[in-house]
């Protein structure tokens, strides 16, 4: 049994094990920033369009990778229990694949909505564009991630990170030359955002899958026991995902609807969120581990130790960083553009996006300890509460009638997640005084 219990050593741990996936979170974030930011300086009219597209496939993209984020706690778990976790390789590869192919195949239909949702017309063949080449890139983005929460389960991080940073360094000079066309490179001006990004992806499975060549020699009978673990696990976090994705995005279709300034200010206000959302994340995705470890050992005081720690550390960060887009918005924001215009649309958001930090940072480690404990559908229903009953209505009512238009919809964003942080708390603080090993917690 671990010997990890007080306060001090369970942060040291955890930090040490977040902070390669940190990393390796915000070289993937920054492929999307790159978009943003090659987007931004194309035009107006691209940045706008693409941000549109991305709100059409995130929601299918990343809730369907939310059904690979129970391999890495299930395989925790596993090694607590002091299994070998080799044999499962190439199950974790084909359930990634199973799942690419659903996430391709759906990706590619959603430009058929394209023209039911009322945009300029001047922006509809660019988003149908993006969306169609973007789709098989599911096939390297669920292969990497399979790939990495095999790895992560084992509390290896280095190659993920690697990868990811160098797909990252990567992205931006990809975008530049297909969309600009320089270098000698064909100019194919907003497509080459699409282009990239399936390139840079496919790259990022194959990389990874290469990296952990030690594993190819592993049985490759198929466990479809595991693998059903894995779907009874992973689709009430899909589900919570899909929510609240589809929330965000859907503030973007709404946003949509008024001024392509807006629209893009929206766009850069996402991206920073995003962005700051990758720390808060990488701790919940390192204390889900941590906690599978301890909860697999049967051991409850480490479980409540880095339940503390995790929450601590995410609270620190969230508020630092809500402080620097409340007191500086400004110089972030020209990273992204130097239209005044969207400036200051995009510093109005901001505010609402450094409001909402301290929620959104506790959310997300609280589901990711619950995730430890192999309870995922309390934070589906804490989500669809907190943004479809609660936030996403308010934001609509904000937005349209009472005259806030963009702000509207983020006022909204922040009321959600203070509601679903306060939800999942009460159901962390229950479990955790219920939890007694031999029961069911």
């Amino acid at each position: 049994m671990t010997t990890v219990v007080d306060r001090r050593s369970a942060l040291a741990e955890l930090l040490k094990f977040a902070l390669p996936i940190i990393i390796g979170q915000i070289g993937l974030m920054l492929i999307g920033t790159g978009d943003m930011i090659i987007a931004g300086r194309y035009s107006r009219e691209c940045l706008a369009a693409i941000g549109l597209a991305i709100s059409i496939a995130n929601p299918i993209q990343i809730s369907l990778l939310g059904m690979q984020f129970s391999i890495s706690p299930l395989l925790a778990q596993k090694r607590g229990n002091g299994e070998d976790i080799g044999p499962y390789f190439w199950t974790v590869v084909v359930y990634s694949l199973l799942i690419s192919i659903v996430s391709c195949g759906l990706t590619f239909l959603s430009f058929k909505l394209v023209p039911l949702l009322g945009y300029e017309t001047n922006l509809n063949g660019i988003i149908e564009e993006y969306l169609i080449i973007t789709s098989f890139s599911s096939l390297g983005l669920c292969l990497f991630q399979g790939m990495k929460e095999f790895l992560q389960s084992q509390e290896r991080t280095m190659a993920a990170n690697a990868v990811a940073l160098s797909c990252a360094a990567l992205n931006v000079p990809l975008n530049f030359v297909l969309v600009f066309g320089a270098y000698g490179f064909p100019k194919f001006a907003e497509a080459g955002l699409a282009w990239a990004s399936l390139i840079v992806r496919l790259i990022m499975g194959l990389a990874l899958f290469l990296a952990a060549r030690s594993w190819w020699a592993s049985s490759r009978k198929i466990d479809w026991g595991f693998m059903r673990e894995l779907w009874k696990l992973g689709a009430p976090i899909s589900v919570s995902l899909f929510f609240e994705v589809l929330a965000f995005c859907s503030v973007t279709l709404f946003v949509g609807k008024f001024a392509e300034v807006q629209i893009a200010a929206n766009n850069l206000a996402l991206n920073l969120g995003s962005l700051a959302f990758m720390i808060p994340l990488s701790i919940s995705a390192a204390v889900s581990v941590k906690v599978g470890h301890a909860y697999g050992e049967r051991n409850r005081p480490v479980i409540i130790r880095y339940a503390q720690v995790s929450l601590f550390t995410s609270f620190i960060f969230t508020l630092a960083v809500g402080s620097v887009f409340y007191l500086i918005p400004q110089p972030i924001l020209e990273l992204y553009t130097d239209d005044v215009f969207v400036l200051d649309w995009a510093k109005k958001l901001l505010f609402w996006v450094a409001c909402f930090q301290l929620f959104d940072g506790a959310q997300v480690t609280i589901s990711g300890i619950l995730r430890g404990l192999s309870i995922t559908r309390a934070a589906s229903i804490s989500i669809f509460v907190g943004y479809w009953i609660i936030g996403i209505p308010l934001g609509y009512y904000l937005g349209f009638y009472a005259g806030f238009e963009a702000q509207g919809f983020w006022i909204g964003l922040a009321t959600s997640l203070a509601v679903v942080a306060l939800m999942l708390g009460t159901v962390l603080r229950r479990k955790l005084m219920a939890l007694q090993f031999g029961e069911a917690p």
